[in-house]
């Protein structure tokens, strides 16, 4: 049973029409039953995603980003190409498989595209404003990466981490060193 009011069924059916989109007027009813079949695959998801994540919201963002980059008209109602589509990117998103030294080669790879098609993004301009608390903070931040030079360090890696750049053997050590510092810092801002 098909929940048609729901984000997920909504997204699906938007990937149906933009398949269908060179079929001419394809019919709601041949939209709706390719939609059924893209949810079907999706929803198989849904367990494993709500066992690992807050919500299941990365399933939906999936499919609409296949619909959006992926879809095409040629592909017809064939669904295979969907369903090994969304086990990729769900395994890429919400990782189930330990990984081979090998196999995280690619990783690095997936993180460059990833940051060069974030670039690409228009930015929000309520996402360019900063208020009073978070100008203050910034110029903390400023003050103390020009003192010391392991907190630059520091904000260099967060900029790299916040644009998922790929991370040098150097910026791994610089991470997990600040990881390991937290606690104690923490304490003794504590004790102080």
């Amino acid at each position: 049973m098909k929940p048609p009011d729901t984000p997920l069924y909504k997204a699906c059916k938007y990937l149906a029409r933009r398949v269908l989109s060179q079929s001419g007027a394809a019919s709601s009813d041949v939209i709706e039953t390719l939609a059924d079949r893209f949810f079907t695959i999706a929803e198989n998801h849904q367990d494993f995603v709500r066992h690992q994540r807050e919500s299941d919201d990365v399933i939906e963002h999936a499919v609409r980003y296949l619909a959006d980059v992926h879809a095409l008209p040629p592909m017809g109602t064939d669904v295979e190409w969907f369903r090994e589509a969304m086990n990729v990117l769900i395994e890429l998103a919400v990782p189930n498989t330990g990984l081979t030294n090998d196999a995280a080669k690619l990783l690095p790879h997936v993180q460059e595209g990833i940051a060069q098609s974030l670039a690409g993004m228009p930015v929000p301009r309520s996402e360019l404003r900063i208020d009073d608390e978070d100008a203050q903070l910034l110029k903390r931040f400023e003050e103390a990466g020009c003192e010391h030079g392991c907190t630059s360090d520091l904000l260099d890696l967060a900029e790299r981490i916040y644009h998922g750049d790929p991370l040098s053997e150097e910026d791994r050590r610089i991470l997990k060193l600040a990881a390991l510092a937290a606690p104690i810092t923490r304490h003794a801002r504590e004790s102080n």
